[in-house]
């Protein structure tokens, strides 16, 4: 939505470590780009009412790590038309790698042990949980639609070394979830009073079924009609997830391997009475879930394959309003065999596809993305105790980007960065100038840049205090 249509407060919160002794500093620009004609402000909703914790001095989103979720009481107009919940739902802390967290093998309902985790030792600090997450949306306690969410990989995951300066799709712009609301009207719009929706995050363990924390927040974007709506929930055919979890381990634990599928269908309906008429509005969803892991060398060596795929739809009365189709394939090998030894090293090589054809609600254009990144890299890290430091690094990514929408723009990239250098940067499509390749100046040739090394962090001779 247009940030300056109206007055108000914005926050800019930087909540991560800002230590320029770590070099984790810099200087953040922003830039605002006024609308033109050939680049006109978004449309909007009508009214847009938010779903957080409405602190007017703390970084807005919930702090969940439970299975109860966070609710928001809403009123929304009595002459709402159409509504849409959008959601932003970030792991963190222990959820950060969720899809790599070993799972639970599961009954139906849900709440067996973590059985999985018992099998690595406890220095390989391995969460538990599964690797499968769900963010639910609630209407009054009733599920009214899910998001399976993206792995985005943040900067400093898995090997750090990876993302510099090339970062992981969503890195700097995490992807945003809708669930249309407009078949839960008649709910929402009961008795003139508040209703409660609730964004809830559910993973495969026992109660709690997620580890500690998930960020999420959201906002209802409604469009108003000219008198006041009414109406009935004729459908609500919402299965039971079903999830198949397996595994098995050789002699003594040294190799294990698991396989997680998951699988929901969603169909919502209702008969809404608007200023526009009588018609039939329709939500469903159709998700499909794939998490193959093998562990050797106790869990020090780990390869994670994973698939996530899905439709999102509606439909009021004859109009298509809303549509997602995604499908998100992610491989991860890593390899933490060295972690414990004294100047140790680690490293990882990853596939990461995003691929997302997206009809958003409410007018908005046609659009479709697909990226696909290859990265691999090592970290050496210094001898001091406790949380030891990254003193030295490579890293090679590459990425594909294309982008189209239903206004004609299109956008290609093939971009290549290794060693914190640019190998190659080809931009082409009608926005290239809006974004376009590195200067040639700054691309290095193939061998990269000088990779990232600092000081060495060493215990002085008293063995008390650090020193450099």
């Amino acid at each position: 939505m247009p940030l300056f249509a109206k007055e108000g407060d914005l926050m800019m919160d930087f909540s991560n470590i800002i230590a320029p002794e770590l070099l984790l500093d810099g200087v953040f620009d922003a830039t605002f780009y006024a609308p033109t004609s050939n680049f006109p402000a978004a449309k909007t909703a009508d009214v847009i009412i938010p779903l957080s914790n409405l602190s007017p001095t703390v970084a807005n989103f919930f702090t969940i790590d439970n299975d109860q979720g966070a609710a928001t009481n809403v009123s929304l107009p009595k002459n709402s038309a159409e509504a849409y919940v959008e959601i932003f739902c970030s792991g963190n802390s222990a959820e950060e790698f969720w899809y790599l967290s070993k799972p639970a093998k599961l009954t139906e309902d849900l709440d067996t042990p973590d059985e999985f985790v018992p099998y690595f030792p406890e220095s390989t600090g391995v969460t538990g949980k599964g690797p499968f997450r769900e963010v639910q949306v609630l209407v009054d306690g009733k599920l009214a639609g899910v998001v399976w969410p993206y792995a985005v990989i943040y900067t400093g995951g898995i090997t750090p070394s990876n993302w510099r300066p090339l970062t992981a799709y969503g890195a700097y712009d995490a992807p945003t979830y809708w669930i249309d609301v407009t078949p839960f009207l008649p709910t929402l719009l009961a008795h003139g009073v508040a209703h409660s929706i609730t964004l809830r995050v559910v993973g495969q363990g026992t109660a709690p079924t997620i580890n500690s924390n998930w960020f999420v927040s959201g906002s209802v974007h409604v469009r108003l009609g000219k008198s006041p709506t009414t109406g009935r929930i004729t459908k609500y055919d919402v299965l039971d997830i079903k999830s198949l979890t397996v595994g098995g381990a050789s002699s003594g634990n040294k190799t294990v391997w698991t396989k997680v599928d998951v699988s929901r269908e969603l169909s919502i309906e209702a008969e809404l009475t608007t200023s526009e008429g009588t018609t039939t509005v329709s939500f469903t969803q159709s998700l499909r879930y794939n998490n193959e892991a093998r562990y050797a060398d106790h869990g020090w060596v780990q390869w994670v394959n994973q698939t996530t795929i899905g439709t999102s739809l509606s439909t009021h009365g004859c109009l298509t309003t809303f549509r997602d189709a995604f499908t998100y394939p992610l491989s991860v090998f890593s390899n933490y065999s060295l972690y414990t030894a004294e100047f140790g090293s680690y490293g990882s090589d990853i596939h990461q596809t995003h691929t997302r054809a997206l009809l958003p609600p409410l007018g908005g254009d046609y659009r479709a993305i697909h990226s696909a990144q290859h990265a691999q890299g090592q970290i050496g890290m210094d001898n001091w105790p406790g949380l030891r430091h990254a003193i030295n690094g490579t890293g090679a990514t590459d990425q594909t980007f294309a982008y189209i929408d239903g206004r004609g723009e299109t956008y290609f990239r093939d971009v290549a960065a290794k060693n914190d250098g640019w190998v190659r940067d080809r931009v082409w499509g009608t926005l290239r100038d809006a974004n376009p390749p590195v200067p040639r100046n700054q691309i290095f040739g193939p061998g990269g840049g000088p990779g990232f090394r600092r000081m060495v962090a060493r215990r002085n001779g008293d063995g008390d205090a650090p020193g450099w």
